[in-house]
């Protein structure tokens, strides 16, 4: 007899991901932004880039600890910590008067973001009936995958008719909504109150990811030949010898590395940052393509994004419901299929690119990114104990969120790079793009051969 799952786990769901959605909702509707803050704010793309990127990477930071906090504390003492710092965030954020203090704005609602969305996942994941999980997880998806459909358009429908600074002002009611539904339903105790934080793997950890950043902002403004980016690829290059080094010796650890002697779960983990590189670091260079080359204004940039978001989030969950009858790599396999579809169509046709065919390759992307994404973690955390359920859900959240910082980064720098020659904006916009689209494509391929390797194991 299937298990029931009660109306407070999911409120509870409800709660974290509507949190979550809110802090990606904010986060995809800067993007289009960004020509507008050059102007007022007077910064390069490079610099203003950090909104997006600097801001998952701290997601990111937040999510390595998140398997120690989801273990010693309990839900709604995190859920309201982060609601706290989302609403301060969005507060501050609204009255910025500079880039410094919106930079600041944004690291605080990532702490919010950095919780929120491990919190719903670990709900799910622990407190769902295993043959619902691919169900419920699809509508998790879904939840979080309608803020990257509704964010350019949200975005660009204030910047163009009133004001940016509207974009955080206008969330301010729901989030007394979500406050509300959390205090009322969330009650998942503590599991291992006791649990040890190894602050030493954290810095390391956090340092590596913040160099790799830096480096490709570096990139970004000097060229990939600079001496800048070598050094701190470098630099990242010393700081990983360092963690494996402290790993082996230390007797705690930020993750329980076991979960990675399963190579299943290391190939849907490279995936899953893949995929995730390729959505958010589209949602980033689309827009500023339809701006700065096409010469649309802002709301139109984010509305060619609309249909194929809206679309790839209303199919989550029906992916997730696929999953639960009929097994993870059909729709996993389709998906990324479909992916790599979209992505060579961008490099065939970057040369004659318009709105119209933006919208129609983006739905192809985003159709596949909902088949696939949702899936791979959901078949992952199949593959492990009930007590690695908060490491593999810290595992593969911190990889997206940092999929998203670096696919942002990267492919500002590729375009950062190309405006540094003597041109006009939208000649070397275009050309930038242009190689962004073969990256693209190569990792979807990669992703593709990911998915087909764990599906030729999982055989054997």
């Amino acid at each position: 007899m299937t298990q029931k799952v009660s109306k407070n786990i999911k409120y509870s769901i409800v709660a974290a991901g509507l949190l979550s959605f809110m802090g990606i909702l904010v986060e995809t509707s800067m993007n289009v932004t960004f020509p507008t803050l050059m102007k007022t704010m007077h910064v390069s793309l490079d610099t203003v880039q950090w909104l997006t990127t600097g801001y998952l990477l701290v997601v990111t930071m937040m999510m390595i600890a998140s398997a120690h906090l989801l273990k010693r504390y309990p839900a709604k003492q995190l859920f309201l910590f982060a609601i706290g710092c989302f609403t301060l965030g969005s507060v501050v954020a609204a009255l910025a008067p500079d880039f410094p203090v919106l930079m600041g704005a944004r690291v605080i609602q990532a702490l919010a973001t950095g919780i929120s969305t491990p919190l719903m996942f670990h709900i799910i994941l622990t407190q769902i009936p295993r043959e619902k999980t691919g169900t419920y997880n699809g509508m998790a998806a879904m939840i979080i995958a309608l803020a990257p459909a509704l964010g350019p358009s949200y975005g660009g429908w204030l910047t163009a008719s009133f004001s940016w600074r509207e974009i955080f002002w206008w969330l301010l009611p729901l989030v007394v909504v979500v406050f509300f539904i959390g205090v009322r339903h969330l009650d998942l105790p503590a599991r291992e109150p006791q649990d040890r934080f190894d602050w030493v793997g954290f810095v390391l950890f956090s340092a590596f990811l913040i160099v790799i950043d830096f480096a490709f902002n570096q990139a970004g403004k000097t060229g990939f030949m600079s001496a800048k980016f070598w050094l701190f690829l470098l630099a990242g290059l010393f700081l990983v010898i360092a963690l494996v080094i402290y790993n082996r010796k230390s007797s705690i650890h930020i993750l329980d590395l076991k979960i990675f002697r399963n190579l299943i779960v290391d190939w849907h983990l490279l995936a899953y940052f893949l995929l995730q590189f390729i959505n958010i670091g589209s949602s980033f260079i689309l827009p500023n393509v339809a701006q700065l080359v096409l010469g649309k204004g802002s709301f139109i940039a984010g509305l060619m994004l609309l249909p194929g978001a809206l679309l790839g989030a209303c199919l989550a969950p029906l992916a997730g419901r696929i999953m639960d009858r009929d097994g993870a790599y059909r729709p996993i396999l389709g998906g990324v299929t479909a992916m790599l579809i979209g992505c060579i169509a961008f490099v065939v046709s970057h040369e004659f690119l318009t709105v119209g065919l933006i919208c129609v390759f983006f739905v192809i992307m985003r159709v596949g990114f909902s088949f696939a994404f949702g899936n791979t973690i959901t078949n992952a955390s199949k593959q492990v104990s009930m007590q690695q359920k908060a490491d593999i859900n810290a595992a593969f959240n911190l990889s997206q969120q940092y999929a998203g910082s670096l696919g942002t980064g990267v492919l500002a720098a590729v375009v950062g790079s190309f405006q540094l020659l003597p041109e006009k904006t939208a000649v070397t916009t275009a050309s930038g793009a242009s190689v962004d689209y073969w990256l693209l494509a190569i990792f979807a391929a990669i992703a593709l051969f990911s998915i087909w390797n764990s599906r030729r194991i999982s055989r054997k």
